[in-house]
């Protein structure tokens, strides 16, 4: 790095898990959302909220190293992930791990059969150590004695959770998020928010969620970024339960579901 670079570089937190500095979502010309800055502490239950529209989606891909940003990079620790070349992004992206909002779970695969999957992929370990990890793995999310299931045959929150097993097959130190609670039922919805507190605790894994479930993110976040779609630009970031009394009339209006600063009190 030369010496104009080291004076222009972000100062990264020392526990920070990922950073983005700087960072332009856009495809092709159209800007999605520009000059976004903001750290996902290690430990962290961190919310990518806004409306529909805003560009939680797009950022998240960005985040997971799925396209790169427009202008600005991200940091994992004090490593600039996009700065770096291929061999050295894929070993970053094996610290994480991803649960899609529907689940994506290979239907013709039994539940231990789709945990197995990123073990034979990514490791030389032996089928009965994968088989034993893909049971510990269910068993972790809820799921013991399910290990030879269908997708089919179980409901939409054990599909989740399934996802969520999956996502937890190599140890990783970051998990991602999309809508996790879209499509469940509200007692469903709320046992996974606990599983993810839960998973936190127990293995201190840093979690980043996109949602806009308003129960779900005053109930397990810890920060969060809100994302304008007018702007095109972040306008508030930190604890939502402090944005709720201190933070710029959109968010509040958001976070209140349009009742305003009033009906936070």
């Amino acid at each position: 790095m030369s010496l104009a670079e080291r004076r222009n570089a972000p100062q990264i937190a020392p526990d920070a898990a990922v950073t983005a500095a700087g960072v332009t979502v856009a495809y092709g010309t159209r800007v999605i959302q520009r000059g976004l800055d903001f750290t996902v502490h290690k430990g962290d239950i961190f919310i990518i909220m806004g409306g529909s529209g805003c560009g939680k989606s797009s950022l998240l891909r960005v985040l997971m190293g799925l396209v790169p940003p427009a202008q600005g990079t991200v940091y994992y620790g004090n490593r600039d992930f996009w700065g770096g070349d291929s061999a050295e992004r894929d070993a970053v992206m094996r610290r994480t791990g991803v649960m899609f909002q529907s689940g994506a779970l290979w239907s013709s695969r039994t539940l231990a059969e789709n945990v197995a999957l990123p073990l034979e992929y990514y490791t030389d370990l032996s089928p009965a150590s994968i088989r034993d990890i893909a049971r510990f793995k269910l068993a972790q999310v809820g799921l013991a004695g399910f290990e030879d299931f269908y997708p089919s045959e179980i409901s939409g929150g054990m599909k989740k959770r399934a996802g969520l097993a999956r996502a937890l097959a190599l140890d990783p130190e970051i998990v991602y998020f999309d809508e996790p609670s879209a499509g469940l039922d509200p007692v469903s919805a709320a046992r996974l928010d606990e599983l993810l507190l839960q998973l936190r605790d127990t293995l201190g894994m840093t979690v980043i969620v996109v949602t806009h479930e308003l129960a779900s993110i005053f109930a397990i976040a810890n920060n969060s970024v809100f994302l304008d779609a007018k702007t095109k630009t972040m306008t508030a970031r930190g604890d939502p339960h402090d944005l709720l009394r201190h933070g710029p009339e959109e968010v509040v209006e958001f976070l209140t579901r349009g009742k305003g600063r009033g009906s936070a009190s």
